[in-house]
């Protein structure tokens, strides 16, 4: 184990102790006591390469009453072989810092507006968050969404009119109380919190390593392995969102927000509820950031072409809910215009 902030970080499942979890609640619940914890083993096997996911049940009391936490603990994969270690850990620091400095304000800013912390906000639970400067091996306690109901859509899987509903509902909270904070605060939030690199080396490095693999299996294709190159090269773009001298508005942006990283919940097959997971690539740009990416990666072509005007509309109505009228509507440029206005034009 490594020290950080009077807590240890634990590097396998085996540091993972009774007394250990116990510190780790007590912020959040003061009246807990831990007697013992069961280890359920490693999950999302294939759904991420930069953590390892421990699951486990913490059981004990609190106030007199026989309790049992579900939570995973997420560590850093320093044996990862895909991601370099510099970049792993600059990804891990970059949600580190999410969870530890920047979930508490949007927490604070949910609570002044009135908003239930329950299914339908946009963020698991997370009880603890930090990073041992020394090993730079971190470690985040977090509620465990597959036995709440959660689960990613098998097989990459793409999503359906209603859990694309849920989704920029999600993401409509996020951008509002992002904004919302920023009006509070009168600081934009990149300069309380740096986020790290806006095009994390991890992205280029997996892109190049794509590109070998396309072009070492399909030699002949030299044209359209000339055009991938070119997709591939989004540097400049990005560096164009991310400009602070650009008048576009800018919020806080899950930054990679595709199947693979949202957790949905069902009654039967019907949708009803949304947790967007993996906080590693934050953003601050513009709100259309995240539903280009939606659209583009985990939308299928009906939903695209035939459900695309209804789902904005929706993300729109979602939007001005969570800004309320005294939380920034005015302040929100375009947010009195039609949806198809806003957002239809960049998604084409």
């Amino acid at each position: 184990m490594a020290a950080s902030d009077k807590l240890v970080i634990p590097r396998s499942a085996e540091d993972i102790a009774p007394s250990w979890v116990q510190q780790v609640l007590q912020r959040d619940l003061p009246d807990v006591t831990i007697t013992d914890v069961h280890m359920k083993g490693p999950i999302g096997e294939g759904e991420g390469f930069m953590t390892n996911l421990i699951a486990f049940e913490a059981v004990g009391t609190r106030n007199g009453t026989s309790q049992c936490y579900s939570l995973v603990a997420k560590l850093t994969d320093l044996a990862s072989t895909l991601c370099p270690r510099d970049n792993l850990i600059d990804y891990e620091r970059v949600e580190i810092v999410f969870y530890s400095r920047v979930v508490p304000e949007l927490l604070s800013v949910a609570a002044a507006a009135h908003r239930p912390l329950d299914d339908s906000f946009f963020l698991p639970k997370c009880y603890f968050a930090a990073t041992d400067p020394s090993s730079m091996v971190s470690v985040r306690v977090m509620e465990n969404l597959k036995t709440q109901g959660f689960s990613i859509k098998p097989d990459l899987q793409p999503l359906g009119r209603e859990e694309m509903m849920l989704t920029v509902g999600a993401l409509a909270q996020l951008h509002g109380l992002s904004h919302r904070l920023d009006l509070r605060s009168g600081v934009p939030l990149p300069e309380k919190c740096i986020f790290g690199p806006f095009s994390p080396p991890v992205v280029a490095h997996l892109c190049k390593k794509g590109l070998k693999t396309f072009a070492e299996a399909f030699p002949e294709e030299k044209d359209l392995l000339a055009r991938l190159e070119k997709v591939m090269n989004v540097q400049r773009f990005l560096e164009d969102l991310a400009d602070r001298k650009s008048s576009r508005l800018r919020v806080l942006n899950h930054g990679d927000c595709w199947t693979n990283n949202i957790m949905i919940k069902y009654a039967g097959d019907v949708p009803t509820a949304v947790k967007l997971v993996d906080w590693q690539v934050i953003q601050y740009v513009p709100p259309t950031y995240d539903l280009a990416m939606l659209f583009l990666c985990s939308a299928g072509w009906d939903v695209f072409h035939n459900h695309r005007d209804a789902i904005l509309a929706h993300y729109h109505q979602q939007l001005q809910d969570t800004l309320g009228q005294n939380g920034g509507t005015s302040n929100f440029p375009g947010i009195s215009e039609p949806p198809d206005t806003q957002y239809t034009a960049m998604l084409r």
